[in-house]
């Protein structure tokens, strides 16, 4: 099947394609080859550097899990408020009044422009000077800045998707804007935004890491804190602590893309277009389009 811009590659051009992929993925390989070969050569595969993570009488393993647990909190509360706000903000957004929409489109373009590891830093030091705050805090400020303006977006998509029938056929039955809003329009934008949030929130927890920088005691820095211990494993503790974000991630990664399959089976639901700086929105309906490909193939088989 050719597209309007391109065409199938002929019998040369697959060979090509071929020959590429296995030179990349001899490359790949030797690189990989070559880097557990270095850390070999290091002694970073020595048993006695692993034995405190297996060893849960010690209570080193616990320590960073308990870091974990402070990762997940921060993530959760952050998400909250940022959910909160950034659903007023698309609200805004899409209000017909135009300061709203002024006010709440400068809110989103500033904060998604800045880097998250600033608002953290301002979060924290700069709200500091005022009050007295923790740790946890600034954390929360900053992950809730940019995750909200963020969020904005993606319920914003979630309101166009919509085909205007839905808003024309509510105004049709006397309903006012904010009735339609309420009645006809969110219930059926918040089904097909379900996906796309619990994928921020993932992004989201990846992005608590950053607490570092103001000491918050989140997993990452938990395991900074185990490698200074003896016997000074600093790239061991990091592993383990990449070993549980790495559950976490992809346990939030899998839900979502299960959830985005399942809304577009049960809702017709289309693609929710990231844009720039929503790339883990736009990879997760990737991912959705070749698992519902991959499940549509499969039917014929399973009928038969």
């Amino acid at each position: 099947m050719s597209s309007v811009l391109t065409e199938d590659l002929g019998p040369r051009g697959q060979r090509r394609v071929q020959i590429a992929n296995w030179i990349s993925l001899i490359v790949i390989v030797a690189l990989i080859a070559f880097v557990i070969s270095r850390i070999a050569a290091t002694g970073n595969f020595a048993p006695e550097l692993y034995e405190q993570f297996t060893d849960f009488d010690e209570g080193w393993t616990q320590f960073v899990i308990a870091g974990l647990g402070n990762t997940i909190k921060a993530a959760l509360i952050a998400m909250v408020f940022a959910t909160v706000i950034g659903f007023i903000l698309a609200l805004a957004r899409i209000a017909k009044n135009p300061v709203s929409r002024v006010l709440a489109r400068v809110y989103i373009d500033v904060f998604r422009s800045i880097p998250l590891l600033l608002l953290i830093l301002f979060g924290f030091f700069g709200i500091q000077q005022f009050f007295d705050i923790s740790q946890l805090t600034g954390l929360v400020i900053g992950l809730t800045l940019y995750n909200s303006a963020v969020l904005a977006e993606i319920f914003r998509a979630g309101i166009l998707s919509l085909s205007s029938g839905q808003s024309e056929a509510a105004y049709s039955l006397g309903m006012t804007y904010w009735q339609a809003m309420q009645l006809v329009i969110l219930p059926q934008a918040v089904r097909r935004m379900v996906p796309a949030i619990v994928a921020q929130l993932a992004t989201l927890t990846k992005d608590t890491s950053l607490g570092f920088v103001i000491g918050y005691e989140e997993a990452l820095r938990r395991a900074g804190a185990l490698a200074q211990a003896p016997p000074s494993n600093q790239l061991q503790a990091f592993v383990f602590a990449g070993i549980l974000y790495f559950i976490v991630i992809f346990a939030l990664s899998r839900i979502a893309r299960r959830l985005e399959v399942r809304s577009r089976k049960r809702y017709g639901a289309a693609k929710l277009e990231g844009g720039a700086g929503l790339e883990d929105i736009d990879a997760l309906g990737e991912e959705a389009d070749e698992d519902e490909l991959a499940e549509r193939e499969q039917e014929p088989a399973v009928s038969a």
